[in-house]
């Protein structure tokens, strides 16, 4: 599937190896080693504005999250049937309106990987190729011919075949005519440093992850979470492939300048983003408050944990220093813990109360328009509907609205519909009695 990408990508090395080559005083070494980093530098310029749309796409997207926030608290609470066309509609207007697609974010990455793979893939099987020596190459490489792929195989870097890696047999350093020595001393210090340029760069991609994450999101925060714990293995990889899997120095090289130019261009790329599309006032609003929420959250969860391991300690105690309050210590600690999920379970059901009573509410107003026939409820006109859920008070402060107030809201619109069917029976049997009456006799 590949196949076609590694053409082309050999095509562009074949290119700048010509010219490279045609300069006079350049070796062959050289000339396979500049034209390596050249076609990096091809493939990443070509796909730089997809990772600046990218990255671009993803700052606006994060400024507009207020504004999602509040269309989704306005349509949250509505009563009309069609809230949830309305929100979806106005969210992708919203999006349309900044230049925002959600396909266009899938490009980039449906772009680079397979151009990136197809760089790695053809390097890998011309530094392969020469693994037994430069003399037992006999196939070519995309448009490259065998002799240019013996070449290649036959350059050095810094006295080193380029495909030589540390941990090949002595046998086939003796092909290549080096030793572990020489090859060890030119591939750990690009080892380390490709190593070092990934840990920069996902530092950086994590800081702009944490100055802009949806502390409400789990999904966002496991993400978060993820990616740090990615950072170690990342870093480790290079050195863990370097050091001991077939990494030719062809490889090497290709990773020290491409993890470079992905760490300056994603430094690059920030700083640009910091200038043009800077965090508004409104989402810096939005993350400290959601921020503080879930740390409230999450203290107030540890600040029961910890009541709760304190009440059973002073029972374990209590226990051992009056074994006869036993049962009374053990009763004390389960009332605790009983009156502390009352208490939760509460504040979720009156939360599941209030998303029950919108639904409910919308699906009576549903039937309601069927039946009547007529646009009934909408979000702007004054329908009974509407009208009922702005006469009534709002909830107090728990969340846990009035009962009573939540019947009364749904036996008017009841009410309603029952008169609306009832006075269609009366204009229906009406119909009836005329037609009858004015039925021609013989």
């Amino acid at each position: 599937m590949l196949e076609p990408l590694v053409f082309v990508i050999s095509g562009i090395l074949k290119a700048w190896h010509l010219a490279v080559a045609a300069v006079p005083g350049v070796s062959v070494s050289a000339a396979w080693t500049a034209s390596v980093i050249l076609l990096l530098i091809t493939v990443r310029m070509a796909l730089l504005p997809f990772s600046y749309r990218q990255l671009s796409m993803g700052r606006k997207t994060v400024n507009l999250r207020p504004q999602f926030a509040a269309i989704r608290a306005k349509y949250s609470r509505s009563v009309d049937p069609n809230a949830p066309k309305y929100q979806r509609w106005a969210m992708q207007e919203l999006r349309e309106k900044h230049g925002i697609s959600f396909w266009a974010g899938l490009v980039p990455p449906l772009v680079q990987i397979p151009v990136f793979i197809g760089l790695f893939r053809m390097l890998r099987r011309m530094a392969n190729a020469g693994a037994h020596g430069s003399d037992q190459v006999a196939e070519g490489v995309g448009f490259l011919s065998g002799a240019e792929v013996r070449e290649f195989a036959s350059a050095t870097f810094s006295g080193v075949p380029l495909p030589a890696y540390p941990a090949m047999p002595e046998a086939q350093f003796a092909e290549l005519g080096t030793t572990f020595a020489a090859v060890i001393s030119v591939c750990a210090p690009l080892i380390f440093a490709a190593a070092t340029f990934t840990g920069i760069n996902m530092a950086i991609s994590i800081n702009r992850l944490r100055r802009t994450l949806d502390h409400g999101s789990r999904f966002m925060r496991g993400t978060y979470k993820y990616l740090v714990g990615v950072t170690f293995f990342a870093v480790a990889f290079p050195l863990f492939f370097g050091f001991l899997g077939p990494a030719p120095l062809a490889i090497i090289v290709y990773w020290v300048c491409n993890n470079l130019w992905t760490m300056s261009q994603n430094a690059i790329i920030t700083i640009i983003l910091e200038r043009r599309h800077p965090l508004t006032p409104e989402f810096r609003a939005l993350r400290d408050r959601t921020r503080d929420a879930r740390r409230d959250d999450r203290a107030k969860r540890a600040r029961d944990r910890r009541e709760a391991r304190a009440s059973r300690w002073r029972a374990v105690a209590g226990t051992i220093r009056n074994p006869s309050r036993r049962a009374d210590l053990w009763d004390a600690h389960r009332t605790m813990l009983a009156e502390r999920e009352a208490a939760a379970k509460a504040v979720r059901d009156a939360q599941l109360q209030k998303r029950a009573k919108v639904l409910q509410v919308r699906q009576l107003a549903r039937l309601l328009r069927a039946d009547s026939q007529g646009d009934l409820p909408s979000l702007g006109g004054t329908t009974h509907v509407n009208e009922a859920w702005r006469r009534s008070p709002a909830d107090d402060a728990a969340g846990i609205g009035d009962k009573g107030q939540f019947v009364g809201k749904l036996g008017q619109i009841g009410v309603h519909m029952a008169h609306a069917r009832q006075e269609r029976q009366r204009e229906n049997a009406t119909a009836r009695r005329l037609k009858k009456l004015r039925r021609p006799r013989y």
